[in-house]
């Protein structure tokens, strides 16, 4: 079984970077203490307006139990409101050779 990669990306709505800020950095200590988590990094854009977050997972699975945590819900209940969007790339980490 193959690591899974996820690249999620968020863009603030005008005015609600300072409100979205520290919800999303409310995500990184609880996820890191997941099990199946491999890596989960909160990058912010140069503005302050954006953020990607790199993550690696054991399994696909544990992943989907992180979605249903309760810290991802409380980012998904102002995520409508507060951000122009939310995207999720997933896929499977490649090295050389394989």
């Amino acid at each position: 079984m193959s690591t899974l990669v996820i690249i999620g990306s968020a863009k603030a709505k005008p005015g609600k970077a300072d409100a979205v800020r520290p919800i999303l950095k409310s995500l990184l200590l609880p996820t890191l203490a997941e099990e199946g988590c491999l890596r989960y990094e909160m990058n912010e854009s140069e503005d302050g307006q954006s953020w990607v977050f790199t993550e690696l997972w054991e399994s696909r699975a544990l992943w989907e139990r992180h979605m249903e945590s309760a810290q991802v819900a409380r980012f998904r209940a102002i995520a409508g409101d507060m951000t122009e969007y939310w995207e999720i790339f997933q896929g499977h980490l490649v090295r050389p050779g394989s």
